[in-house]
């Protein structure tokens, strides 16, 4: 499959390129022994100088520069930041800013720990830059790159302060507005509306757990080509954060913010999650989803103990009820039971029994497939709640309760429950199905228009249609029409390696043109399904143009991922590895933000060795 499309193709060699050097790791370990000797009162600062200067000057960092930032980082210890200026002419010794780092009088906090050093060389003179004036979606020298940019500031006491480009990343900043925050509850906002500012971009590396020097590129490291070794260890460490995290009873870490170190949902701060633990029940079966398509792809069985304790934790909360004299059930859960989480269940239901053959739990899916068949009105349209915090919801007041993803999943679960559902049922799955397509498909866009966004946004929908097309009688034109045009939508809404405003923008989603990237796994999956049904359908030319959009997106949505060398901030990197982020710059994750991403690459693994391509 050609990949030569300058479109598409080699979004890494836009990024700075760095390789590291023997001198390189000479200079870092030196650096290294010097930092473990002082913090542990075994050494002088002044033992190391001598040595540090001419293991710098071997080394390859491109000299001169204006400016020498260093930052040093523990897990559970608070940084410290030494930055001495050149005068322009990069003459200082280094070993005279690094003695500085040395005699800092919390040195001493970093002794027997995993510490991570980073160096930031400013080359060219900070500019006047107004803080208030700036921003995301300003264009030309108002405009501030979050993660890019950094800051330099002077108060009133003349105290020069600093916010570093890649601090964006490690203190989970997005946005002008996060930044001003940021700042203001950290030195006040009379200090800061006081103060003298300029920014400055930095040319950045960090020590890795490795030995060795990484770049750094908006605070995170640089992900370089795209490698099928790299997308299977994303998903096996999302895997290994499932089952280190899942509790006994099945539940999934729901949220977490490695930035703060909290289960506090950012959304909802006043929420204790001790006191209040919301959990999304629909958000339940995607984590539980994540470990099928891992198991699908590696066949390693290491995960499936983790799926039934999810599986048994989610049938635990149906509730059964008789429908048309047969047994029916439908997901309860935070007062609510919507059609979205009903749906996901059963295609993970589904998927479990096809996957391993266990029929244990298909008298569930038997009922919540009843109840999801009978959700489809007359008109096509699913009832969205049958439940809203413990008030029935009745037909005439579905209007009020409109879900423009839940048909979507509930497409998707009866889809894949047709292949092990009874002659009877399968035919009515196609009656009632029909139906809804039709009313998704035709009459939704009209009466539904707002909802529609510029970037399609129905995964599911184009997941559920891929699945049907296993069905001989649901293969419709029409269907495969719909898929193909939001793929292509899509696409057109994709930032490409050749007009991408920034490196790593390309790959990525926006909704007008210069926004910030969406790197969106979710949205990956269904241009994966697309893929997946243009093979099927055996459309070669529609295959290749999503197949290189495709590659593109997993670069992007690989700068999500935590892995060992990008954890380096945070307080708990066992806690923080293996989650999936969902902003470039934000730190916080969720169950879905994991299980989009995850999934995704799970599913396109299998994809590349059918394709013998490299990503």
């Amino acid at each position: 499959m050609s990949t030569h499309n300058p479109q598409y193709g080699q979004p890494e060699s836009r990024l700075p390129v760095y390789k590291t050097t023997t001198e390189d790791e000479r200079c870092l370990a030196l650096l290294t022994a010097a930092i473990t000797g002082v913090a542990a009162s075994e050494a002088s600062p002044s033992d190391y100088q001598r040595s540090i200067d001419q293991a710098f000057e071997q080394a390859t960092f491109q000299r001169p520069y204006r400016r020498l930032i260093l930052v040093l980082y523990a897990p559970g210890v608070k940084r410290i930041l030494v930055s001495r200026a050149t005068l322009g002419k990069g003459t200082t010794l280094f070993s005279a800013i690094f003695v500085h780092l040395l005699r800092h009088p919390r040195l001493s906090e970093f002794h027997n720990t995993a510490f991570r050093l980073q160096l930031d060389f400013v080359r060219d003179k900070p500019a006047d830059v107004d803080l208030y004036g700036v921003g995301m979606a300003q264009t030309g020298p108002r405009h501030f790159e979050i993660g890019i940019d950094g800051l330099l500031f002077t108060g009133p006491d003349q105290k020069r302060r600093f916010f570093l480009p890649g601090d964006a990343y490690v203190r989970s900043i997005m946005s002008m507005q996060q930044l001003r925050e940021y700042l203001h509850r950290g030195h006040g906002e009379d200090i800061v509306r006081a103060s003298r500012f300029q920014r400055f971009r930095s040319e950045s590396y960090l020590s890795s757990t490795t030995g060795h020097w990484l770049r750094l590129y908006r605070g995170h490291p640089a992900v370089g080509r795209v490698t099928q070794e790299k997308l299977e260890r994303a998903v096996e460490r999302a895997v290994d954060h499932i089952q280190l995290t899942q509790e006994p009873n099945g539940k999934f870490l729901y949220y977490y913010d490695p930035a703060r170190d909290t289960r506090r949902d950012h959304e909802h701060p006043k929420r204790n999650p001790d006191k209040n633990p919301y959990y999304n029940i629909l958000r339940h079966a995607g984590g539980g989803l994540t470990c099928l398509y891992y198991e699908r792809y590696t066949q390693s069985g290491r995960s499936l103990e983790n799926i039934r304790r999810a599986l048994d934790y989610f049938v635990a909360h149906g509730r059964e009820y008789s429908c048309e004299g047969r047994p029916a059930a439908y997901i309860y859960s935070e007062r609510k039971a919507k059609l979205g989480g009903a749906g996901i269940g059963l295609y993970w239901l589904a998927d479990y029994q096809l996957h391993t053959g266990d029929q244990h739990y298909q008298p569930w899916a038997d009922k919540i497939a009843w109840h999801l068949l009978h959700q489809i009105t007359e008109s096509g349209e699913f009832i969205y709640y049958n439940i809203y915090l413990d008030k029935p919801i009745t037909e005439a007041e579905n209007n009020d309760y409109f879900s423009f993803y839940y048909p979507g999943e509930a497409v998707c679960g009866l889809a894949r429950y047709a292949l092990i559902a009874s002659p009877e049922v399968k035919d009515l799955i196609v009656k009632r199905l029909k139906c809804a397509l039709h009313f998704l498909l035709n009459i939704r866009p009209k009466t539904r228009a707002e909802h529609y966004t510029t970037v399609p946004s129905d995964s599911w929908l184009m997941m559920g249609i891929v699945e049907l097309w296993e069905l001989p009688e649901m293969r419709d034109p029409a269907y495969a029409r719909f898929v193909f045009d939001d793929a292509r939508r899509m696409i057109d809404q994709m930032y490409k390696v050749t007009d991408a405003p920034y490196p790593d923008y390309a790959g990525a989603f926006y909704y007008k043109f210069g926004d910030y990237p969406y790197a969106d796994g979710a949205r990956c999956e269904g241009l994966l399904g697309a893929y997946q049904l243009a093979v099927k359908m055996g459309e070669q030319e529609i295959a290749e143009e999503i197949w290189n959009a495709m590659r593109l997106a997993a670069w992007a949505v690989l700068h999500l991922v935590n892995t060992p060398d990008s954890v380096y901030s945070v307080k708990r990197p066992e806690l923080t590895l293996g989650g999936i982020r969902f902003k470039y710059t934000r730190q916080w994750f969720r169950i879905d933000t994991i299980q989009h991403v995850a999934s995704f690459f799970a599913k396109l693994l299998p994809c590349l060795e059918k394709t013998c391509t490299r990503i």
